[in-house]
């Protein structure tokens, strides 16, 4: 009888020590990342991300795709279930993939999240004004690029000039991300391009080229920033879970982001979002 009774006692035990095994499996997630650089983008990512899975218990693994829409259909597919994506891809993502804005990150020694669009020529290029790029060259980051095309565009309509209106430049070309179409000036292909600033800073930062070599020639007004996302599909608890552990990431180690090191991470919203969706209804009205 003594016999049975330990018996029952151990198989009890090994349900209870197996279904808790189960429970506490380790929820993996996957994460995808828009070509906005030359150097970096995941690699950014990585100390963030350690800390999120330190904090969560979760595993963030890192998917890279070549274009804007491969970022979107990712999640729409559920290949990916948290994303960065640039403005512009994410008000794309939320209408197809059930996409929702969670964070962004603050550089060192800024204030809030937002950044720019620079349009940048080389030092010795003659044009000194704005207003002076038609007719010339004008290169740009890919379609669907907040920074580095539909913030240029919007500029560029400012002073009645398109980029869809051949009579209006000598060629406007996509050099496939911001370092690209910023090395396409200062090698002497491109007169102008229309660029992030946060990329601007970063190849700045780390010597791709030197102040003296170019000269920005007009600044946007502030864009909203790039925002870390997250499926909806995600069960509400997990995704605050991730949202929480990105907000005070921080506090555990140095981390990074889209344009490299990051202060920290703020919280934002969709409707952070709404001023991008206007620019690019005003944008289809001009077709």
């Amino acid at each position: 009888m003594k016999t049975f009774k330990t018996l029952i006692v151990s198989i009890i035990l090994f349900t209870f020590l197996f279904n808790l095994n189960v429970n506490a499996e380790t929820k993996k997630f996957n994460m995808v990342f828009v070509p906005a650089s030359e150097k970096g983008d995941e690699n950014d990512y990585v100390s963030l991300i350690k800390i999120v899975n330190k904090i969560t218990s979760f595993k963030i693994n890192f998917i890279k795709v070549t274009d804007y829409n491969a970022a979107v259909e990712a999640m729409r597919a559920d290949r990916a279930h948290i994303a960065w994506y640039g403005g512009k891809t994410y008000i794309k993502a939320a209408e197809l993939a059930n996409a929702e804005a969670f964070a962004a990150g603050v550089r060192p020694g800024e204030k809030d999240a937002g950044y720019y669009t620079y349009f940048v020529v080389r030092n010795d290029n003659k044009i000194k004004k704005f207003s002076e790029i038609k007719g010339k060259v004008l290169s740009l980051n890919s379609i669907g690029s907040t920074s580095g095309d539909l913030i240029p565009q919007l500029e560029l309509a400012k002073i009645n000039l398109s980029i869809k209106n051949k009579k209006d430049f000598k060629n406007v070309f996509y050099a496939g991300s911001h370092d690209a179409c910023l090395l396409a000036v200062i090698n002497k292909k491109a007169d102008v391009c229309g660029m992030s600033s946060r990329n601007f800073e970063a190849r700045l930062a780390d010597n791709t080229f030197k102040k003296e070599d170019v000269r920005i020639i007009h600044k946007s007004n502030k864009v909203p920033p790039p925002p870390l996302a997250y499926s909806k599909k995600i069960a509400i608890e997990d995704r605050k879970k991730i949202k929480s552990a990105v907000l005070k990431a921080h506090k555990y180690g140095e981390i990074g982001g889209y344009g490299g090191k990051m202060s920290h991470y703020i919280s934002v919203e969709d409707s952070d979002y709404d001023v991008l969706r206007n620019v690019v209804k005003l944008l289809n009205k001009k077709k």
